[in-house]
């Protein structure tokens, strides 16, 4: 039975001294090749772009995704429908508020 060849294709590609240094200081904390590196990251890229995978993949990419953004209320999350269809976000409801609100209903 004869043996199936892997065919590779040379890349070459232009880093500047930031993106070598990182190459470089993955290389020698993983003990791999650059190439190997630069594949490595080349399939993890891959398989987190949206639509290369089921429904729903791209969900744990999105999450705490803006925990880090200016602007961005605390209360998000809970309040998500006062900030997407008010003009201005209401104001918290007081627990007495809340109440007084039922009991009249």
């Amino acid at each position: 039975m004869a043996k199936v060849r892997k065919v590779r294709e040379p890349v070459q590609v232009y880093l500047d001294d930031r993106d070598r240094a990182l190459l470089d200081a993955a290389a020698a904390r993983t003990a791999l090749p650059r190439a190997e590196v630069l594949r490595i990251a080349l399939r993890r890229l891959a398989a987190e772009l949206p639509g290369t995978r089921g429904p729903g993949a791209a969900l744990p990419a999105l999450i705490g995704a803006l925990d880090a953004a200016d602007g961005v209320p605390t209360d998000l999350a809970a309040r998500h429908d006062d900030y997407l269809y008010a003009a201005a976000p209401a104001k918290p409801k007081s627990v007495r508020e809340r109440r007084n609100r039922r009991a009249r209903k």
